[in-house]
């Protein structure tokens, strides 16, 4: 979708803002039955960003029965981080956690070297549309295979920065002196950023971090490049700044962090050092060697 190739041009340590690299759309995707996501990673132009390898949006939707309930199913080494902007979902995975997520919380797993997991949506007579987005953390090759862990943390526990027509929710790694309670393995960035229409906002960001920014709704622009919902942008590396508008207003996920090195092969739920490795795993999955979850019964 193009390049903004005055905020790409020249060198990183004459920069203080970063720019826009590329934008591409997010691609519908099917997901359980007849529910669809956008998803914006992984990619073939760009398989992670920082440790983020996988991001979805999803919504808004009708919450009605069956709809993004996702049955159960296993990951290995990575950290999946679900995040509302509306609706609710029950999380239940092997560890014996049966937590519901409300709009604004986190909702951070540590897969480990093995948990399984399963997602259900409220739609209980007038609970509102679901929306939101699930990404997954790789993890360091060093803790692939620590135990499994699950950490949910509430929205007022999150760090959140005002400006003016705009608000800015610390959900993992830090904003300036403001730093996320999320447990993380490695150097990462994830911010829920709403701005007003009109408003304008700059904060800063890590120079070593890779950057995206994934726009749920409204448009933002960042330098010349208009990123309208759906779309991806990815920025270019080495600034300090990011200067974000919204004409219309708009709410947009900005996500990364350190690069992690290889080796790192997403495949299917899992990272790990390889696709001979992946289907061991998947092989053990089939033949029932993942920890069970236990079935939710509502009383």
């Amino acid at each position: 979708m193009g390049m903004d190739s005055s905020s790409a041009s020249g060198p990183a340590s004459a920069r203080t803002e970063r720019g826009v690299v590329a934008v591409w759309p997010a691609k519908p995707t099917e997901l359980v039955g007849d529910s669809r996501v956008l998803r914006a990673l992984p990619r073939v132009e760009l398989r992670r960003v920082g440790p983020f390898v996988f991001c979805d949006h999803f919504g808004p939707s009708p919450a009605v029965p069956g709809t993004m309930s996702v049955p159960p199913h296993p990951h290995i080494g990575l950290q999946t981080v679900t995040y509302l902007f509306s609706g609710a979902i029950r999380h239940r995975d092997s560890l014996g956690t049966v937590q519901d997520i409300q709009p604004g919380d986190i909702n951070w797993m540590t897969a480990g070297r093995g948990i399984v997991h399963a997602e259900d949506v409220d739609s209980s007579p007038g609970a509102p549309p679901l929306h939101g987005i699930q990404t997954w953390v790789a993890l360091p090759r060093a803790q692939r295979q620590i135990p499994p862990a699950f950490e949910h943390i509430p929205s007022a526990m999150l760090p959140c920065v005002e400006h003016e027509g705009a608000r800015v929710r610390v959900l993992a790694g830090r904003l300036g002196e403001a730093l996320s309670p999320v447990p993380a393995f490695h150097p990462l960035t994830y911010l829920d950023v709403e701005l007003e229409a009109g408003a304008t906002v700059s904060f800063p960001v890590e120079p070593t971090h890779a950057l995206a920014l994934y726009v749920a709704d409204g448009d933002v622009s960042i330098g010349g490049t208009t990123v309208e919902r759906g779309l991806l942008a990815h920025l270019d590396e080495g600034a300090s700044t990011l200067t974000l508008h919204s004409v219309r207003g708009g709410r947009a996920m900005v996500l990364g962090g350190e690069p992690l090195p290889d080796p790192l092969v997403i495949w299917w739920n899992f990272v790990v050092d390889s696709v001979a490795e992946g289907r061991a795993r998947f092989a053990d999955w089939e033949a029932g060697r993942f920890p069970p979850l236990a079935p939710w019964v509502d009383k």
